[in-house]
């Protein structure tokens, strides 16, 4: 039987200075392993019987432990194919940076495996359709109070989003040319779209908490799939706004009234 030994317990093996302390044992298996019987072997075997002990099926990453080595690369992957499920998501968003920050890379190959695996056990990641004109697609999403582009022109005249648009589009955005960006271009048009997103949604919510929420919905729903794994990778530059948008796109409205 092929057990491997995944979740925080793994990482905290793999890097000392891991801060979240293991509160279980979470245990990668063959589909046709009998969850107890895993856990009886493993309380037997490790002296685990104080711990909880978690068995998982996850075929393509079992399959591919079974042919390749489980490590960092492998365990971030497996983090950001289901982080588009709001499940556990600050504590695997926190897992996310951690991996990022200590050099571990996406592997595309599995990332599809494990994504579309997600797909059938939580159902379809509802995402934007951005190959609509920006009058329906703005007026489908939400109906707000002041024109979405014109917001954007509050928080930069020359919006970043425009050096984006495929040829011939005005929502739909261009992977090519999105990685022609510099990096800070690159942030400024992530920041630039959460910020006009979350004062349309805020609510009474602060403008720092609708950020939080708006970039979290984001990754999850709006941003095409190349663009949310760039926010993933970026999360600890992206995850708290650097100006006051909501005072600023405020007394704009205001003085054009």
């Amino acid at each position: 039987m092929s057990i491997y030994i995944i979740g925080s317990a793994a990482l905290k093996g793999l890097f000392p200075d891991f801060k979240r302390e293991p509160k279980d044992l979470d245990i990668l298996v063959d589909r046709d392993c009998d969850a107890h019987s895993v856990k009886c072997f493993m309380a037997n075997c490790f002296a685990t019987s104080n711990t909880r002990i978690e068995v998982h099926h996850i075929d393509p990453l079992f399959n591919w432990a079974c042919t390749k080595a489980l490590g960092p690369n492998e365990f971030l992957t497996l983090k950001c194919s289901h982080i588009f499920w709001d499940i556990n998501w600050e504590k695997h968003m926190f897992d996310i940076v951690f991996l990022f920050e200590h050099g571990a890379k996406i592997v595309p190959e599995l990332f599809s495996l494990l994504y579309n695996h997600w797909t059938n056990v939580h159902g379809v990641n509802k995402r934007s359709d951005l190959n609509m004109a920006a009058s329906e697609f703005f007026n489908n999403a939400l109906k707000g109070k002041y024109d979405h582009d014109y917001l954007h022109t509050i928080i930069n005249p020359l919006p970043t989003y425009l050096k984006v648009l495929k040829d011939g589009a005005e929502v739909d955005v261009s992977e090519e040319k999105f990685n022609s960006l510099s990096h800070s271009e690159k942030l400024e048009l992530v920041r630039e779209e959460v910020y006009v997103m979350a004062y349309e949604r805020m609510g009474s919510r602060s403008y720092r908490a609708a950020y939080a929420w708006m970039l979290k919905k984001f990754i999850m729903s709006h941003a095409p799939m190349w663009e949310a794994l760039f926010i993933l990778g970026n999360y600890r530059e992206l995850h708290k706004p650097i100006i006051n948008y909501k005072t600023i796109i405020d007394n704009a409205i205001k003085n054009d009234i």
